[in-house]
């Protein structure tokens, strides 16, 4: 809507988690080195957690991008709330083998055998399980703990990947067996001031943003920080209404009033 008037080719602050507007801070290459390593290296499980807006679904996306498609078949559940007998399913249904019993005993043969097929043509398999925390059941866990014993020749067949919120901590806790089995941990935290002014102008050069400076002035990003804390996700829905309304004003450049204005409409209240 407002992207000739700035510039732009796309719109720089979608809420969606499109791995080419993925900020690199070092706080998340840490993160997909860790879960990469964890893969690549077949370390068998690793755990992503922050909290909410910090990127950790992006992240996931940045991952399965960069993954081998040939050599790594991805099952990603994004929504985690199913029974063990339901997530054994999906996970089959997404690494191409059709079944259509709901036998436990029958989908973790099946789904072992499976992965011997994989393996034997050179090819791993990796779970990933986005929103992890919203797991409900302990006996979900534990069937993704008993994945994790599938194996060949010292190799784990499966490479588990847990992202969620912080509260999975807690739930992992509860199911000591799993969370011993987690290779590689990391917590991602929020930006610094500097990386939040240097995502604003990343994503707005991507999204095609020619101009010698970008049209948020330093009191805007100022501004933008000390509200949002450096959260991305926030602090990208702010910069997105600051756009609209700098564009609604005809405004030349997004200064620190004009942000001011945008986080007290965002708040519904004086900032």
């Amino acid at each position: 809507m407002y992207e000739a008037y700035w510039g732009l080719t796309e719109p720089p602050f979608a809420l969606t988690p499109d791995p080419r507007f993925l900020y690199m801070s070092k706080e998340h290459e840490d993160a997909l080195v860790m879960l990469h390593y964890a893969v690549t290296r077949n370390r068998g499980a690793g755990v992503l957690m922050g909290d909410i807006g910090l990127g950790k679904t992006t992240i996931s996306r940045k991952l399965i991008e960069v993954l081998d498609p040939v050599q790594y078949k991805i099952a990603l559940i994004v929504n985690p709330i199913l029974t063990p007998i339901q997530l054994l399913q999906e996970i089959l249904h997404q690494l191409g083998a059709e079944t259509h019993t709901r036998n436990r005993q029958q989908l973790v043969q099946q789904l072992h055998e499976h992965l011997i097929h994989m393996y034997e043509r050179g090819q791993r398999a990796v779970l990933m399980i986005d929103e992890a925390h919203l797991i409900r059941s302990a006996n979900t866990f534990e069937e993704l703990r008993l994945l994790l014993n599938c194996q060949m020749n010292d190799q784990f067949l499966i490479s588990l990947i847990l992202l969620g919120q912080l509260e999975l901590q807690k739930k992992l806790e509860r199911v000591p067996a799993l969370k011993q089995r987690l290779a590689v941990r990391h917590t991602l935290k929020p930006l610094d001031q500097q990386e939040t002014a240097n995502l604003i102008e990343y994503r707005m050069r991507v999204a095609g943003y020619a101009g010698e400076r970008i049209p948020f002035t330093p009191d805007a990003l100022y501004e933008l920080y000390q509200f949002t804390g450096g959260y991305p996700r926030l602090v990208c829905q702010l910069a997105d209404n600051a756009l609209l309304i700098g564009m609604a004003q005809k405004a030349s450049v997004i200064d620190g009033y004009l942000m001011h204005g945008v986080i007290q409409d965002y708040q519904g209240k004086e900032w």
